[in-house]
């Protein structure tokens, strides 16, 4: 799945290639494998699904991570017209993760293609995984099965922290934890053997990194998944609506750096220099191993979402933003926001009972599509 905004920072200009360079582009080689990436301009890295292990390169660095292993390239991965490009060695180890061997290819300055006439060619992959005529071999997750076994209700903000002020005072961290015992109760009735998490059942404050600390002590093969609630604010009164957020370095999606940065500021309260540990959190290669999989369940959510209370507040589409909660959880996990205390009509509904039932229901009907279809593809790898 290939963000419109990043393929088109990719693929804007053609490279002022230099003298001695024999440069190609990275969305060419990965376009041609139908291999899924993801570019960010931000801080220079260019991310490749291979299944098990993710191809990181970053820009003007000869280093390459694959899972945890670090890979020198003979000169640096360099950005022509914002357009990520490696020479021949950064190919071929790309080839060589997909395939399991060397593969010969060709590059004619616009058009990247593989060898079909060579007897290196890998073996006939197996029918699901075939693209045309030769796809890459696919290396699966490792599970022991495919059942989603905990759910994790986080309910955003709480104690020192009230979240986001609206109509008549009205707090964010007493709206979304109505909805998260809510959501624990619709996820009860409807899902069995499933256990279900609460990162807070009260008014307390939690840190965004103890969240995620607890998330992350459920064993991986319970195959948990994260869902963060939150409610929204607007300096527009008339502003409504609810939205699903995936994580992403890059925001995308109408304003999301602004929900982001509301969600986020938390952090305040946690940390003495802030602007420290967002260079440490940018110094880092991103973890975006579940990143195809939290797309899918903040799709399933925004759209249960949508039959539930559709008809009294606007959907706001799926989106995607850099949430420290969901930065911290190794595992499936989205951030909802479910309206806007911020306005007059939204702020009432999200105060009563009957509504923030509606929510639930729509985010556990959105979930319980999600382990349906994690069960029936077998982990999403069919």
């Amino acid at each position: 799945m290939h963000l419109a905004v990043i393929f088109a920072a990719c693929s804007a200009a053609a490279p002022r290639y230099q003298a001695g360079r024999q440069d190609v582009p990275l969305t060419a080689v990965v376009e041609t494998l139908n291999l899924d990436y993801l570019y960010s301009p931000i801080i220079g890295t260019f991310w490749i699904d291979v299944g098990a292990d993710s191809i990181i390169f970053i820009s003007n660095s000869n280093r390459v991570y694959i899972g945890n292993r670090i890979v020198h390239l003979k000169n640096p991965l360099q950005n022509y017209d914002d357009r990520p490009t490696v020479e021949a060695d950064g190919v071929d180890l790309i080839l060589q993760e997909v395939f399991g061997q060397a593969v010969p290819w060709k590059y004619n300055g616009s058009v990247f293609t593989l060898d079909s006439g060579s007897k290196k060619r890998p073996e006939e992959p197996p029918e699901q995984n075939r693209m045309n005529t030769a796809a890459p071999k696919r290396n699966v997750r490792s599970r022991t099965d495919h059942e989603i076994k905990t759910i994790i209700i986080d309910a955003g903000h709480g104690g020192k922290d009230p979240g986001g002020i609206g109509y008549r005072g009205l707090k964010e961290k007493d709206i979304v934890l109505g909805v998260a015992e809510e959501l624990k109760k619709e996820l009860k009735r409807r899902l069995r053997g499933e256990t279900i998490i609460m990162t807070r059942e009260d008014d307390r404050f939690i840190p965004l990194e103890e969240r995620g600390r607890m998330a992350n002590e459920v064993e991986p093969f319970r195959n948990p998944i994260f869902v963060s609630v939150h409610a929204n604010v607007s300096f527009t009164p008339g502003t409504s609506g609810f939205e699903s957020y995936f994580l992403s370095i890059d925001p995308f999606g109408e304003k999301a750096r602004d929900v982001a940065q509301k969600e986020n500021s938390v952090l305040n309260f946690e940390i003495k220099d802030y602007n420290e540990y967002i260079q440490e959190i940018l110094n880092r290669i991103v973890d975006i191993e579940y990143r195809r999989e939290s797309m899918r369940l903040a799709g399933d959510i925004q759209k249960r979402l949508r039959g539930t209370i559709g008809g009294q507040s606007a959907d706001r589409g799926v989106k995607s933003a850099f949430f420290y909660v969901l930065k911290a959880s190794k595992m499936p996990a989205v951030l909802v926001e479910v309206g806007f205390v911020t306005n007059k009509n939204e702020a009432i509904n999200l105060q009563t009972s009957e509504y923030q039932k509606k929510i639930a229901k729509g985010i556990a009907l959105g979930i319980e599509d999600f382990t349906n279809d994690f069960h029936e593809s077998k982990g999403f790898t069919e």
